[in-house]
């Protein structure tokens, strides 16, 4: 059985906490954020999760909070190359460099001046002919480096772009935007680099829920000529540019001119260039995203949103079902979808769901205690895997969970379906606050 657990920012917590300011035993408060647009971030490659929640930040900086006097959310669509197998690809590129430097200069000057590793993956020559002329005796030594940083790099940047560990952030991704598409939210998807690959799945995914009115799409630094949407990518991304001048793959045109900055010399990263304050791209950036929210409507859906929810998808064929067992003990699925605190509002008895869970919104009806998640193949889905997501209004996805649905059982399995977790809803006794809890 396959089992994956993550949180946005922390992939090994167990327990995702978030905050609500209001009170269970106030008089009744809205929990919920009113319907309005989600702007989904799709990091770059080499983001750590805490750097690709810094560009969400950016974007949010740069778009605000409202559009068109409606709420905008905003939510980090993280896919795991940028942590894991990208960063040690960048450090293996980066030490030959440093490595092939020394044998040039043993001061280890050379090392540490990247404008030089970025030139060589760009093609370009101005230092290095500088250089050669300090050096005549290393020229041989020179051309073997730039030969060994332009494969290395290009390699493993093209690798990345071809071959993400994708399937994982795909179910991820997929599920969240069902949730959202079931919600009625207006969805702008933005990606950098790398995230451009997902946000085409991902973009792909959602478009027959919703129509070209429902969801739109937004590339900055595309590492793809296949788009969405909308693009920009500047003269000066060595990243970008670089796959095009080494023959590793097909991207769009050049269609912004920026000048060089020392803030950022690969001229490829979201915050030090596309949105540095004192350069153009900033402001052809909004430009884009606010030509693109301009084309989006409210969709037709039948589903709510919730203080929390939880959501199922299953990866193809078959009748998947969602129970919900509340604190007081009512158990809610495809048979009894009004519970007491809130509803099963989408059924799926086909194939790949969603199947969506709402508590209600009200302060007074939302109960603390303990809501048991689990999942039922009630039929022709075994072998499937399964994905259960849990979000809040106020903080977005807080929990993920992928497993496998387990052999058919039909209606006797509703009794004791499989358990996925637990959502804990609890009031902070200092401050009142709800706490959501999962585990």
């Amino acid at each position: 059985m396959l089992i994956k657990t993550k949180s946005l920012y922390f992939h090994f917590v167990i327990l995702t906490v978030i905050f609500c300011s209001f009170s269970l035993n106030a008089s009744a408060v809205n929990l919920c954020i009113p319907k309005g647009y989600t702007v989904g971030f799709f990091n770059g490659v080499w983001n750590t999760p805490r750097q690709a929640a810094q560009g969400l930040n950016a974007l949010k900086s740069l778009m605000g909070t409202t559009y068109n006097t409606e709420p905008v959310q905003y939510e980090v669509f993280y896919n795991h190359s940028g942590s894991t197998v990208a960063a040690t690809g960048l450090q293996d590129v980066s030490e030959t460099f440093i490595q092939r430097a020394a044998e040039i200069d043993a001061s280890g000057e050379l090392g540490r001046r990247f404008e030089f590793f970025w030139e060589s993956v760009s093609g370009k020559t101005t230092y290095w002919d500088r250089l050669m002329g300090v050096f005549p005796n290393a020229i041989s030594v020179f051309d073997q480096l730039k030969i060994d940083i332009r494969a290395k790099f290009v390699a493993s940047v093209a690798n990345f772009f071809s071959n993400p560990p994708t399937a994982a952030d795909y179910a991820d991704h997929n599920t969240r935007l069902d949730a959202l598409a079931v919600e009625k939210q207006k969805l702008m998807l933005i990606a950098h680099s790398q995230g451009n690959l997902f946000m085409n799945h991902a973009y792909d995914h959602i478009l027959p829920a919703l129509g070209v009115t429902g969801v739109q799409a937004a590339h900055i630094a595309p590492a793809s000529s296949t788009l969405r949407g909308g693009y920009l990518l500047a003269d000066i991304d060595l990243v970008i540019n670089g796959l095009r001048a080494q023959g590793a793959g097909t991207v769009p045109a050049i269609n912004l001119t920026l000048p060089i900055s020392t803030s950022d010399l690969s001229g490829h990263t979201l915050i030090g260039t596309y949105l540095d304050p004192n350069r153009s791209g900033r402001a052809a950036v909004q430009l884009m995203v606010n030509n693109a929210m301009q084309q989006l409507v409210a969709p037709v859906t039948t589903g709510n949103t919730g203080a929390f929810t939880v959501t199922l998808t299953w990866d193809g064929a078959g009748d998947v079902d969602l129970h919900t067992f509340e604190p007081n003990g009512a158990h809610v699925f495809y048979q009894a979808k009004a519970g007491v605190v809130g509803f099963l509002d989408t059924d799926n008895t086909v194939s790949f769901g969603p199947e969506h869970y709402f508590a209600s919104c009200d302060s007074t009806v939302l109960q603390t205690g303990i809501y048991s998640v689990g999942i039922n193949n009630f039929s022709g889905a075994t072998g499937r895997i399964a994905t259960v997501q849990v979000a809040t209004s106020l903080g977005g996805v807080i929990n993920t969970r992928s497993l496998s649905v387990g052999p058919a059982l039909g209606s006797g399995g509703n009794p004791s379906p499989i358990h996925v977790f637990n959502v804990v809803v609890s009031t902070d006794p200092i401050n009142g606050r709800i706490l959501y809890t999962v585990n």
